[in-house]
């Protein structure tokens, strides 16, 4: 059952992890009361959007395939990474080609679908419920999001560390976009003319961060454990912009999460 919201203000999701700060930075110093902010990871985010809970939201991009009916895309950014990450990482005791079990964070659904796409079918996905070491004893590797899989990057723990980026793109040529802007299809006439602005504020964002991104990595490094010259590089890293390559990239994902069992319909292709 769709919960309707009150008319005068837009719920907005924002992921709680440094990948998203750039945008979220803008957000916070320009967005007015018009928008009420609910922080969390993505698969926390990814459920209120789809309940009715939040209006809008950057979500995990296979979430909102899975739900595109529901859903309108608010195509002008995203999460995306031409190669390595740093935040979607394997950690393993074994080779690549030798790994047959892994735990898997409960916090990405998107990550989760890429790891299947690149392994195929055979290792067996069960789920993160204890630290990653000690969940090391029961599978070949784990994997990691966000924050924590940055923390295991700077020390890892294993013998081997696969980025999902790096894998991604080796094999396609294309960046992987890992998150989507989305809004609810069934918003009120008043909180669709405030996603007009906030759209308008995704784009904003992104060219204020390029503007000025010393600013916001000074910013950043005050809220997240990570030294100024360490949040720079993995900024750079990132992309947010939701141009012709990103949507290449994001329509053959959603194409081979199809082929993997992870995606029952793929929705219409996004015009490059």
């Amino acid at each position: 059952m769709t919960v309707s919201s009150p008319t005068e203000f837009l719920r907005v999701g924002r992921i709680s992890a440094l990948n998203m700060y750039p945008v979220y930075h803008h957000l916070e110093l320009v967005g007015g009361p018009e928008f009420v902010f609910t922080d969390g990871l993505p698969t926390t985010l990814n459920r209120a959007v789809t309940n009715g809970d939040l209006d809008v939201s950057a979500m995990s991009s296979i979430a909102y395939a899975r739900h595109a009916a529901e859903l309108e895309l608010v195509p002008v950014a995203c999460i995306s990474a031409t190669g390595a990450v740093d935040s979607i990482l394997v950690f393993s005791r074994a080779p690549l080609e030798d790994i047959r079990s892994v735990a898997v964070t409960p916090h990405s659904a998107t990550s989760v679908a890429l790891l299947r796409v690149l392994l195929g079918p055979g290792p067996l996905f069960g789920p993160l419920t204890t630290s990653p070491r000690e969940a090391l004893r029961d599978y070949d590797a784990v994997l990691l999001i966000a924050d924590e899989a940055l923390s295991g990057g700077r020390n890892p723990f294993t013998d081997y560390v696969f980025d999902l980026g790096e894998l991604w793109r080796a094999r396609t040529g294309l960046p992987m976009v890992f998150a989507v802007w989305a809004a609810r299809a069934d918003l009120a006439p008043a909180q669709r003319e405030i996603l007009g602005d906030f759209r308008q504020l995704l784009t904003d964002a992104q060219e204020y961060y390029l503007r000025d991104p010393e600013s916001v990595v000074r910013a950043a490094a005050e809220r997240f454990p990570f030294p100024p010259e360490f949040i720079a590089a993995y900024f750079r890293r990132l992309g947010y912009g939701f141009g012709a390559d990103e949507r290449a990239g994001l329509n053959e994902f959603l194409r081979l999460a199809r082929e993997a069992g992870q995606l029952g319909h793929v929705p219409e292709p996004l015009a490059a």
